[in-house]
């Protein structure tokens, strides 16, 4: 018999699995040649996983690794704005206070 419970169970192992095959394939485009096949089919799969985010119905998720890997200056670690200035390329959406 499936029950509710069992249905949310799924769908939160569902949720953890892609949002892990989500940042696995983000460290994948940070570690391979721009020019290289491999990036490019990484960065194919990277947007399909977006997609299947979205179409899941997991939107705030992707929307919340987008705003950290952006808040984060898109580097592969912890970025911190210099003098309180963030690089003139990268466009702040949003400012939020370290806690």
């Amino acid at each position: 018999m499936d029950t509710a419970a069992d249905r949310g169970a799924r769908r939160q192992q569902l949720r953890r699995d892609l949002i892990h095959q989500y940042v696995h394939l983000q460290r994948q485009l940070l570690e391979a040649e721009s020019s290289s096949s491999t990036y490019q089919a990484a960065m194919h799969a990277f947007r399909r996983m977006g997609y299947t985010l979205i179409t899941s119905g997991f939107e705030d998720d992707l929307d919340r690794l987008l705003r950290i890997r952006v808040l984060d200056g898109g580097k592969a670690g912890r970025g911190a704005a210099r003098d309180g200035r963030f690089p003139q390329d990268l466009h702040v959406i949003e400012q939020v206070p370290v806690r």
